[in-house]
């Protein structure tokens, strides 16, 4: 596993951006190390290999990232859950994580700055469909512009991405809140929102500059 600080000038203040590069070939037996009795106990649930590593790639990076700012040993760090069920560490910068196929990204918010945080990442598969599954996700303006753009593919990540770290960043359930947002590519790298919820207009996002064969986006917000 390789760690990553995100090279990008397009994110915003406060926020910190770190990409992990995975190996889903070897099982993760070196980072159980850096894992809970809790934690690892739900590594051993997950049943594909690919699976584990993510996870354990994921919380072993998180919890070495906070610790290094806290000045904490990384074991010591307790995650708790919000309301909505998002896991936060008490005096710890807010984070999000998100991974897909061999891509991992963890963002982390400045606490003096009170910005809460969402990150989401994919990998594009080109035998979607595009048409049933944006059906079921996007609101009728977001499936008239995919039908209309000339990179369908491209459209339809673009907007699955910033739905999912928009909602993450507010920390909702994302099934039952797909359809209370429009999503749409903005000037440069801004990603344009209309919200339906008056309380969630604050939210900022951004799409990312992802590897080869991947989506991702960012959103952040000011914490209420």
């Amino acid at each position: 596993m390789r760690i990553l600080p995100w090279a990008d000038d397009s994110l915003p203040a406060g926020i910190e951006l770190f990409r992990l590069e995975l190996d889903l070939a070897t099982e993760p037996t070196a980072l159980r190390a850096a894992l809970s009795s809790d934690e690892d106990a739900r590594l051993q649930r997950f049943v594909q290999r690919a699976d584990r590593v993510r996870f354990a790639a994921a919380r072993s990076a998180l919890r070495g990232l906070l610790a290094e700012r806290m000045g904490r040993d990384p074991l010591g760090l307790r995650f708790e859950a919000g309301p909505q069920g998002k896991p936060f560490v008490r005096g710890a910068p807010r984070f999000n994580v998100a991974h897909s196929g061999t891509q991992a990204l963890i963002a982390l918010a400045d606490p003096a700055l009170g910005l809460e945080v969402g990150v989401d990442i994919e990998h594009r598969s080109e035998d979607i469909d595009i048409e049933a599954l944006g059906e079921l996700v996007f609101t009728p303006a977001e499936r008239a512009a995919l039908r209309a753009a000339d990179d369908r593919l491209a459209a339809f990540y673009l907007r699955w991405t910033g739905k999912e770290a928009v909602l993450k960043a507010i920390g909702v359930g994302i099934a039952e809140h797909l359809q209370s947002l429009d999503i749409a590519a903005g000037a440069g790298a801004a990603i344009d929102i209309v919200m339906r919820v008056p309380a969630w207009r604050a939210v900022r996002a951004i799409r990312l500059d992802a590897p080869a064969g991947y989506a991702a986006a960012l959103a952040w917000h000011p914490v209420s």
